[in-house]
């Protein structure tokens, strides 16, 4: 993903939940990438995961909060890798 004043650095955020049947409980997981430059690897920058089971109940609200934290995440490495100089063209 390119975004606007990012010269080469894509971002990748991931946020998953699965589902365990046997339990019927969930866990979650969160993922930020960052690949330098257009031929580079994928590198890992930060990784969280619940760490208990998460029921349905607690479900939406865990969601909604994980949701919050991957894109203060994101953002804040975004912003402290685009260019305060960049051209507006």
């Amino acid at each position: 993903m390119q975004l606007p004043g990012m010269s080469t650095d894509p971002v990748r955020l991931s946020l998953d939940v699965t589902w365990w049947p046997p339990a019927d409980d969930f866990s979650m997981s969160r993922r930020l990438w960052t690949r330098p430059t257009p031929g580079d690897s994928w590198q890992l920058e930060d990784m969280a995961t619940t760490a208990s089971p998460v029921t349905l109940v607690t479900l939406r609200g865990r969601w909604t909060d994980a949701a919050r934290v991957a894109l203060d995440y994101f953002t804040t490495l975004v912003e402290s890798q685009s260019d305060p100089f960049a051209d507006p063209r």
